[in-house]
């Protein structure tokens, strides 16, 4: 009897715990819009949670930004207004006809985010997997939770005039209609591999993509360059 009196407890404080815990998960609603040209997204999720032991309430703001070479991904205080959600009429998120911009308005305040700075290139399709920023150079490329990688790789693309040309690119590889150029090389780099550096250019109409590959080698096997290709065919510059 003693037995199961306990057993009894124990699963009353485990029904007891996961009651507490689904209760004091995190429960949002918000407003989210379209671009004009279809290509972002903007949300806006007004959330709250109360804390699991205490049951203290908590609440905030997070203002999300997702599209071709674009993440934008903030969290504030609550803004005070009108509800806004599935269940209002009301709505806060309010794009730019070009689409360069998207403000989230309030009664006393609006938060503006710019969807790409002023910058030669952009990607017209979406690189699945991968955290792409958009400068005024070209774009820096790393792996989606590159933070949370111990030797995550990186690159960065940029539009130089079609004259200058990097000597040196011994290999080849086509993508599309293009021959790309483009040479490895490495250093020492202990315990973790070697260091590898992959310099490529690809041709185009208003001048030469040049690209740069950082990572390492793992068990002396040559780093996989089938993103940094990706990158190269889903690119767009202007002069």
């Amino acid at each position: 009897m003693r037995r199961l009196a306990l057993l009894g407890i124990a699963i009353a404080a485990l029904l007891a715990g996961g009651y507490r815990y689904l209760h004091s998960m995190p429960v949002g609603t918000g407003e989210t819009r379209a671009s004009p040209d279809g290509r972002f997204t903007a949300s806006v999720t007004d959330w709250s949670e109360s804390g699991f032991l205490t049951g203290t309430p908590r609440r905030w703001f997070q203002y999300r930004v997702d599209g071709p070479g674009v993440h934008h991904d903030l969290v504030g205080d609550p803004v005070d207004g009108p509800y806004f959600g599935s269940r209002s009429s009301h709505r806060v998120i309010r794009w730019s006809d070009d689409g360069t911009f998207v403000d989230f308005v309030f009664p006393d305040t609006t938060l503006r985010l710019t969807i790409a700075p002023a910058g030669p290139c952009r990607l017209v399709a979406d690189i699945a997997g991968f955290d792409v920023r958009q400068n005024a150079n070209g774009v820096h490329v790393r792996p989606e939770g590159w933070q949370d990688l111990r030797a995550p790789f990186e690159m960065t693309v940029s539009l130089s005039p079609s004259g200058e040309v990097l000597p040196g690119l011994d290999r080849q590889v086509r993508i599309g209609d293009d021959l790309v150029r483009y040479a490895v090389s490495r250093e020492d780099g202990g315990s973790g591999g070697d260091a590898v550096t992959m310099r490529a250019e690809r041709p185009s109409k208003v001048g030469m993509l040049s690209l740069e590959w950082h990572g390492q080698e793992e068990a002396g096997i040559e780093p996989d360059f089938s993103e940094a290709w990706a990158v190269l065919g889903a690119l767009e510059c202007e002069t």
